[in-house]
């Protein structure tokens, strides 16, 4: 698929790069609104709980999901703010006992336990635009800012300690991302983007693109 999508990237900038006009120039500003894949921390949840003793597992995030905006402050350099917001939650069930002093038996019950994280970061950018004509923009990028994770865990388990178990964990504050992108405009104003990068926001994010 990272070969796919390089061969695309590819192929766009050599069917643009004999053209002079462009998409976006100096004083122009371009937002981004996008869907991110793939979320690697509900993967990741799917992958820790399928194989165990849990039974009804379900498991799914959301995003990332986020906006960018650029201006053009020159005619190939721009800078920008990306934001984004991605979450993901598994839940199960596990069977366990509990004692009962009338019978002096331990009888049989069903616990249901949910994990959640989410996570929000904002990163300022810097764009070079190499590759461009009336309807494509191709461009590299550089950014970095912050982010914040959080981790909730709840259970139906009487004696499950929810103040412990729910914390705001950021190791390294810092989200950074280098990547590739291309838009390209239907009209003067509207298309679709695309990017490709590690870091801030999905390998891989796409959706509309909009120009003032």
């Amino acid at each position: 698929m990272k070969k796919l999508i390089l061969i695309c990237f590819g192929a766009i900038a050599l069917s643009t790069s004999n053209v002079s006009a462009q998409a976006l120039e100096q004083g122009n500003v371009s937002i981004d609104v996008y869907y991110g894949f793939p979320n690697i921390y509900a993967s990741v949840f799917t992958a820790l709980y399928s194989n165990g003793t849990e039974t009804n597992l379900s498991s799914g995030g959301v995003g990332p999901l986020g906006i960018r905006g650029e201006y053009m402050v020159a005619d190939k350099f721009g800078v920008g703010v990306d934001v984004a917001f991605s979450n993901a939650k598994v839940a199960f069930d596990y069977n366990s006992s509990v004692f009962n002093p009338v019978t002096n038996d331990f009888d049989p019950v069903t616990y249901t336990d949910e994990f959640k994280t989410s996570k929000i970061s904002a990163i300022v950018t810097f764009n070079y635009h190499f590759l461009d004509n009336d309807n494509v923009d191709f461009y590299g990028m550089v950014g970095a800012g912050y982010k914040n994770r959080n981790f909730t865990f709840t259970s139906t388990d009487p004696d499950f300690d929810a103040a412990t178990a729910n914390v705001s964990v950021t190791l390294i504050p810092v989200a950074i991302r280098l990547g590739v992108g291309v838009r390209y405009f239907f009209t003067d104003n509207l298309g679709i983007n695309m990017q490709l990068g590690f870091g801030h926001s999905a390998i891989v994010n796409g959706g509309l693109a909009l120009k003032f």
